[in-house]
């Protein structure tokens, strides 16, 4: 499942006809969702949605139903052949009212200690960013890695809920080297 996950990802960051522009020399990964649905069969996460978008048709959202976000989830040395020091998560997010706790995670872990506390943990509280309502806001968190970070090290990037009854849904999500 997690190589067809990885597979989907991929394929969603692919160029789409005339859509796409260049991608940046410094970024690592990123989707606009766009090429996920379908791909999945019935097993297409609940958090697609073409509610609402900030490009194209699909975004992912979390609301009562759904806690977590489908998400980005890798190995650090896939991401880059360079030791990683700081990154930048980059996203679109639409928050119907003030309300709403959802965050923005971005984890690192050791994937051969599941059971070990995550070596990073960084939450984006949206609404720490986004001040206006119903409408797409860009929000953007730098994150600096500890020296021990290594390439075995398993970055994951999602949208958590944390509860709220309210949805918050994000688009047009990249991760990207600051050097």
């Amino acid at each position: 499942m997690k190589k067809l996950l990885y597979a989907l990802l991929a394929v969603g960051m692919v160029s789409c006809g005339e859509k796409k522009a260049e991608i940046p020399a410094n970024q690592l990964a990123g989707n606009d969702f766009e090429s996920i649905d379908g791909w999945m069969g019935d097993n297409t996460p609940a958090s697609l949605t073409k509610e609402k978008a900030h490009s194209g048709r699909y975004s992912i959202k979390v609301d009562p139903a759904v806690e977590y976000s489908m998400g980005y989830s890798n190995l650090l040395g896939k991401l880059s052949a360079s030791k990683l020091r700081k990154l930048k998560v980059h996203g679109w997010v639409n928050l119907p009212n003030g309300k709403t706790e959802a965050v923005l995670v971005t984890q690192i872990t050791d994937p051969a200690n599941p059971a070990a506390k995550p070596i990073v943990w960084e939450g984006l509280k949206l609404t720490d960013q986004v001040k206006a309502f119903n409408k797409w806001v860009e929000v953007e968190k730098e994150i600096i890695l500890p020296d021990n970070v290594t390439y075995a090290n398993k970055i994951s990037v999602y949208l958590w809920r944390t509860g709220a009854p309210e949805p918050a849904f994000l688009d047009d999500l990249t991760i990207e080297k600051v050097d």
